[in-house]
């Protein structure tokens, strides 16, 4: 069933805006020259908030509730040369996570802030010990954010890892172990996390290191209340992997994962995969699917006489269906690296320079039963293209309500555009929708890192000429 939604469009300080379906409100520019980093809090009551790392300062930026700048106030980390890992949002306050040194001991600690930016509580989460080389942490959070997990690989071959919960503010666990025969530098590391504080990682090793093996995927569960790890393995049987993604079914308490195969070419996925594992047992299974004929005309756009499979897709997405099965989203992207002539007459003739081509086609959704079996494959068409910029403009943002998934995206990658988006709902249909545009705005919209505050608004990030704005978006 198609839905139509008419609404009207609003942008501060823009008096004449064209009309689209959706309300934009977009705030006032901030200068971006002092900062060494920024990330979007959230929205905390009816303000939303910005979080500026300016190296030697903190500060919180606040915007009222026509996006215009309502208060900035400094944040005071309460230890010296602090390294901010990333911030946690719950509904009415947000947290942030650093780490520093003391006494040579290098310390992982949280702070809670109300909506105006107010210390509440703090919380040490660990102590790493002394250790000679400072280690790259990473950050985890749980689908429904009240827990994180933060995690690092010692000596590229031992993981340790904290489990905090962030409403009780306090560390669930903590647990070193080490897989056999990993090797960090070759192998891929999974780390996926439950909201009841379950770890699940799974090692995939380095497909020429095993090629001649029954091809499989290490587990290790760990989780509150246990005392020792447990290990368990899913096995691709005779296929290799092509891109993998897992996630955390929470309403089926399982790890699942969705991936694409090859059989003997790595450069051309032939079908896709649907694997499960029980939390309880880590019992597993896996069932293969061959892509649509369909499915590989439309992404190649030609007639094939036989289906050789797909080059150059990726899996953006995995969302996990309320029944226990799962929607791939996949994507077409590819870049190319250019070395160019210098063409200009200057003491610089006869140099060159390097040149990177960032595509980002097609997407697609493979939606899968619970049972294995294939339920629908679908492709959504579009074409962004942009150079030197790492694709930060391309790609899409996955919107998620209850009734359908939301896919917005850039048309094109340039100042002047029109933002559009895929209504896909649960038989595969979809409909296609113009937003807004950019036009006279001096909008450059960053959709990758845009975050979702409720069922119906989300806040993106445009970055234009050393200026930052927040967009909020009413869908």
């Amino acid at each position: 069933m198609k839905v139509r939604i008419n609404f009207f469009i609003y942008l501060v300080l823009v008096p004449f805006f064209p009309l689209f379906s959706q309300q934009i409100t977009v705030s006032d520019e901030l200068p971006l020259r002092s900062d060494i980093g920024y990330e979007i809090i959230g929205q905390i009551g009816d303000e939303v908030l910005l979080f500026r790392d300016k190296s030697i300062t903190f500060e919180v930026q606040a915007f009222d509730q026509n996006m215009r700048s309502s208060w900035t106030k400094e944040i005071e980390l309460l230890k010296r040369a602090p390294e901010v890992l990333g911030i946690n949002t719950l509904r009415d306050s947000f947290t942030i996570f650093y780490r520093h040194k003391e006494q040579g001991t290098t310390y992982i600690r949280a702070q809670r802030y109300d909506g105006d930016a107010n210390l509440q509580d703090s919380s040490l989460v660990g102590s790493l010990g002394g250790l000679f080389l400072s280690p790259e942490l990473q950050i985890l959070r749980s689908d429904d954010r009240s827990k994180i997990l933060i995690y690092f690989v010692d000596r590229q071959k031992e993981i340790q890892a904290y489990m905090f919960d962030n409403k009780q503010m306090k560390t669930l666990w903590e647990y070193r172990f080490e897989p056999q025969d990993f090797r960090y530098s070759e192998d891929v590391l999974h780390m996926v996390v439950s909201n009841e504080g379950d770890l699940f990682t799974v090692v995939e090793k380095e497909e020429f290191r095993i090629r001649n093996k029954n091809h499989n995927y290490e587990v290790f569960h760990f989780g509150p209340g246990m005392t020792s790890i447990k290990r368990s393995s899913i096995s691709l049987q005779d296929q290799s992997t092509y891109d993998l993604y897992f996630n955390y079914d929470n309403f089926n308490h399982q790890l699942v994962a969705g991936g694409f195969y090859y059989d003997k070419n790595p450069m051309r996925a032939e079908g896709f995969f649907f694997a499960k594992m029980d939390r309880s047992t880590l019992g597993s299974q896996v069932f293969f699917h061959s892509f649509d004929n369909f499915l590989v005309e439309g992404l190649l756009g030609k007639e094939i006489r036989k289906n050789k499979g797909l080059e150059e897709i990726s899996i953006r997405d995995l969302v996990v269906r309320q029944d226990g099965g799962i929607v791939i989203l996949g994507e077409e992207n590819k870049n190319y690296y250019r070395r160019m002539a210098n063409t200009g007459r200057s003491v610089y003739d006869g140099f060159t320079r390097s040149v990177t081509d960032f595509y980002y086609n097609d997407i697609f959704a493979i939606s899968i039963h619970p049972s294995g079996s294939a339920h629908w494959q679908t492709i959504m068409h579009k074409k962004q293209y942009s150079q030197d910029d790492s694709g930060a403009y391309s790609s899409y943002f996955l919107f998620k309500n209850p009734r359908n998934l939301r896919l917005i995206f850039n048309d094109e990658i340039k100042l002047e555009n029109t933002v559009s988006e895929y209504v896909l709902i649960g038989d595969g249909t979809f409909n296609r929708n113009s937003i807004l545009s950019t036009e006279n705005q001096k909008l450059r919209l960053r959709f990758r890192d845009a975050i979702q505050v409720s069922p119906s608004k989300m806040l993106v990030p445009s970055e234009h000429r050393g200026k930052l704005r927040i967009a909020r978006l009413e869908l």
